[in-house]
């Protein structure tokens, strides 16, 4: 409880710096205390609402001195409070603006790089696969979904010991002990678990780090086109992320992958010009790689080494961006990390029988433009856009259309078609990561067994 920390130590020093504390001093503090406990304990998450607003106004302190600690405070407190940052845009003190958007872009990437690492998990005992599946799903945001509903196999009981490995080592560990296949449906992009076919091809080799998984699924020798002498080595793998990251496309150059023999022979990669941009369909969380490398001229090889580096883009630190009735005028513009969404127009006309039609235009631009961006932008139109009523209740568009497309920038029109009226009880929301990270993947795969006469 780091907020309360701070606040019971500033109150202490003020109270025990006076000569004529006394005992009812004393029972005040412990009243304090408990009274302070009980409003963590109610608030949601383990930072208090109101110590981030006590910091917040902290930061309008007249010394510098004072402010400098409470934007270190609030740093200390972690991503965890980004949630609760006002929007720069909205505070009219100038240096509290400023604090708040130096405290946003540094959170931010604090989230950026925790969601890039690996998910844990911790469980130890007989559960049944159901309760195995619920455990990982809580403890990492990853769903796991059982192919079929087989109420048999959801009551089918393991032993499971792990003390926080990762998702994928969860899941693979489960898989080889309990004969299950673990792999993304192609129609609905769901990680579905379910028990392994005889025709089912267990990948040659595996490599998780961090929330990736590769695997090497086949190898195949081809003779070289125009060089008959010449043996390629054809890899076929994948590159599967964790379900709860939003990924948007692989990146690989062939100069940074290396393959060895078992003689420790150089297999260089047969293009080492050649790169690569890969696209991830929008909800998918697996993409197919393809290499090759060119096979030593002479000898015999049993087992081959790959070691390298590719790249995958991720979306990460997804925010809020809440447009209100006070702002839903043409122009408004609100920025939060390396994306800014300004309205283009705000519309709501009558459709009779207390119905409306709404259109509402934004155009929405990211810091990090240039040719990544511009190869695969279509992600963008993926994120979430609704409008929400003071209740909570979202009602997503019906239709957009695109009116513009350029680097960095997307402008489009969102269209709903017959909703309760009145206009007034609706606020415009888009959704989108302010960051997208580029998260590198150490290959190294070893012992991938081949039988290749040269």
């Amino acid at each position: 409880m780091p907020d309360f920390t701070i606040h019971f130590n500033r109150r202490k020093k003020d109270f025990l710096s006076s000569s004529r504390v006394g005992l009812c001093y004393r029972i005040i503090l412990f009243v304090v205390f408990f009274s302070h406990l009980n409003r963590l304990v109610a608030d949601e998450g383990p930072v208090s609402r109101g110590r981030i607003d006590e910091l917040i106004q902290d930061l309008d302190s007249r010394t510098l001195s004072e402010r400098t600690r409470a934007e270190r405070q609030i740093l200390d407190l972690g991503p965890v409070v980004l949630k609760n940052l006002p929007a720069p845009e909205l505070v009219e003190s100038t240096p509290v603006r400023e604090s708040i958007r130096r405290i946003r872009k540094q959170l931010e990437q604090q989230a950026a790089k925790q969601s890039s690492r690996s998910s844990r998990v911790t469980l130890k005992g007989v559960f049944s696969l159901r309760q195995i599946l619920f455990e990982i799903q809580q403890q990492t945001a990853n769903e796991v979904l059982l192919a079929k509903q087989d109420s048999v196999l959801s009551e089918k009981e393991f032993t499971v010991d792990w003390n926080e490995v990762t998702f994928w080592d969860s899941l693979d560990d489960l898989c080889d002990r309990a004969g299950f296949v673990c792999k993304f449906d192609e129609r609905t992009d769901a990680l579905q678990i379910s028990m392994a076919s005889r025709s089912e091809v267990k990948s040659l080799s595996v490599q998780r780090t961090g929330p990736f998984r590769l695997a090497v699924d086949s190898i195949e020798v081809r003779s070289a086109v125009g060089e008959q002498s010449q043996r390629l080595l054809r890899v076929n793998g994948r590159v599967a992320i964790e379900p709860r990251l939003r990924a948007l496309f692989l990146s690989m150059a062939s100069a940074d992958l290396k393959g060895t023999d078992d003689q420790d022979r150089p297999m260089p990669a047969w293009n080492p010009d050649a790169k690569y941009e890969l696209p991830v369909r929008e909800g998918a969380h697996e993409v197919a790689v393809a290499w090759d490398f060119a096979l030593p001229a002479a000898g015999r090889s049993k087992e081959f080494a790959i070691r390298g580096r590719v790249h995958f883009q991720i979306a990460a630190a997804v925010e809020r961006i809440v447009f209100d009735q006070t702002s839903q005028t043409r122009g408004t513009i609100r920025r939060r990390g390396g994306i800014s969404v300004r309205l283009r127009e705000v519309a709501f006309n009558a459709a009779g029988d207390h119905r409306l039609d709404a259109e509402v235009g934004v155009a929405v631009s990211y810091d990090n433009g240039g040719p990544a961006f511009e190869s695969h932008r279509t992600w963008i139109f993926h994120n979430a856009v609704y409008l929400e009523t003071k209740s909570g209740v979202r009602t997503g568009f019906t239709e957009f259309e695109t009116t513009q497309q350029s680097d960095g920038v997307i402008a489009a029109d969102y269209q709903w078609r017959n909703i309760e009226a009145p206009a007034s009880q609706y606020v415009f929301v888009y959704e989108a990561p302010t960051l997208i990270i580029d998260v590198p993947i150490e290959v190294s795969i070893d012992k991938i067994l081949i039988e290749v006469a040269n």
